[in-house]
């Protein structure tokens, strides 16, 4: 029984260690949650063969180390991680990221604490529902325009939208990126003209009208007594039918938690608005779908993948000079590629700094400057050298691709007596 005991064991530790784990995933850890569009995949393995990462392939360093960036898209991402050893043992970890839009206005705090629309703010954006302004920023406190409020009521609702062949009115021409929200919020009857053929794209929207809108796309759907209105909203207003049942259905509340103050002429701002849409049936749905890691992640929302630039090779002519010479030419050549695409290359900078030269020289590849031809991914650059010593003088060349990631080469002249 003993023997028996010890074979068995002996069996499922050699069972066990052929199944053993040979690919080590060191960040990000999965179910990591980010406000950052770029974040560093790294990880590890024994005898490592070949990589991929959503089936791009990724240099594997001497170590058995490799890195890829990870480009993240707002709301769900999905990370393949294959690797195959060189016994041709195969093994795949998936990881999930979830990446909410944030915006640096928003996380200013008052008094130790977060907006109060912050939450929803960073969830209807992570939607895809409303948008930031090209500096980074929501402007909160902002008002909100027609334009805007229509934009983000049909995406709100999920409605489909097309392309425009014709001006939708006189001040939305069919050119215009909002062209189509506004088509269909209109055709639906949510919103109205502020004259004949103008919509009043750029025009802000007041609190009353915003309460006459949201009932109309949403408000009968959550009914519920509340007997009492606002201070400031009498009968006579001429949204106080459409208040009073937007109040009822849910969907709004007063600016005050003791005082029942509406404020209906008063322009109602993108925080409110953000709050005002994560009351939609449909959005708060999508919010419980967007925290759930069990939901979503699939091939459809694989991230893209970013790899560092390779400079291929880096020559040097002449590859060395007497220090008598009297201000010799040098022609520095760089090739350069990167898995993005040419395109996706910032800059080639050269470290001349030993050789007479600035530390960041830069390398062009537009046909100028002694460069033969634009585009084909060789970079040249033709200086002055000059040094007081001789000996071998290193020049490193670095790429850098417009995600930031670097790559680098080197090449040397010899400086002799």
């Amino acid at each position: 029984m003993r023997n028996f005991l010890i074979c068995f064991f002996l069996l499922c530790c050699l069972s066990s260690s052929g199944n053993a784990s040979f690919l080590n995933i060191e960040q990000p850890k999965d179910k990591t949650l980010t406000n950052q569009d770029l974040i560093t995949l790294s990880g590890s393995g024994d005898n490592l063969n070949s990589v991929t990462v959503n089936d791009i392939p990724v240099e594997i360093n001497a170590d058995g180390a490799f890195s890829c960036g990870l480009l993240l898209g707002p709301g769900k991402n999905y990370v393949e991680v294959k690797a195959w050893d060189n016994s041709g043992k195969f093994q795949e970890k998936t990881l999930r990221v979830l990446r909410l839009v944030s915006f640096p206005d928003a996380e200013i705090t008052y008094d130790e604490r977060k907006h109060w629309a912050r939450h929803e703010i960073l969830t209807l954006a992570s939607l895809q529902i409303v948008e930031g302004y090209p500096d980074g920023n929501f402007y909160l406190s902002q008002p909100v325009t027609r334009g805007e409020f229509a934009t983000w009521l049909v995406k709100a609702k999920g409605l489909p939208v097309g392309l425009e062949y014709q001006d939708v009115f006189f001040d939305v021409p069919k050119e215009h990126w909002r062209s189509p929200y506004i088509k269909i919020a209109y055709q639906k009857g949510y919103m109205k003209p502020v004259a004949p053929n103008i919509f009043g794209v750029d025009e802000p929207l007041t609190r009353g009208e915003a309460a006459d809108i949201v009932y109309a796309a949403e408000g009968g759907k959550f009914l519920k007594e509340i007997p009492s209105l606002f201070y400031d909203v009498p009968e006579n207003n001429p949204f106080y039918v459409e208040i009073k049942k937007a109040r009822e259905s849910g969907l709004l509340k007063g600016i005050s938690r003791t005082v029942p103050i509406f404020q209906p002429n008063r322009e109602i701002t993108r925080a409110e608005c953000a709050i005002l849409f994560s009351r939609f049936g449909r959005i708060k749905w999508m919010e419980k779908w967007l925290f759930d890691f069990r939901y979503g992640y699939n091939s459809e929302t694989l991230c893209k993948i970013n790899t560092a630039p390779t400079i291929t090779y880096v020559a040097a002519d002449p590859s060395s000079f007497s220090i008598f010479d009297e201000n010799p030419i040098v022609a520095l050549t760089a090739g350069v590629s990167d898995r993005q695409g040419l395109e996706d290359i910032l800059s080639l900078k050269a470290d001349i700094s030993d050789l007479g030269g600035p530390p960041d020289a830069e390398m062009r590849d537009d046909g100028t400057y002694g460069d033969e031809k634009k585009g084909d991914g060789i970079y040249t650059l033709r200086f002055m050298a000059t040094s007081e010593a001789y000996g071998e003088k290193v020049i490193t060349v670095t790429a850098t691709d417009k995600s930031g990631w670097t790559g680098t080469g080197q090449a040397s002249i010899t400086v002799v007596r």
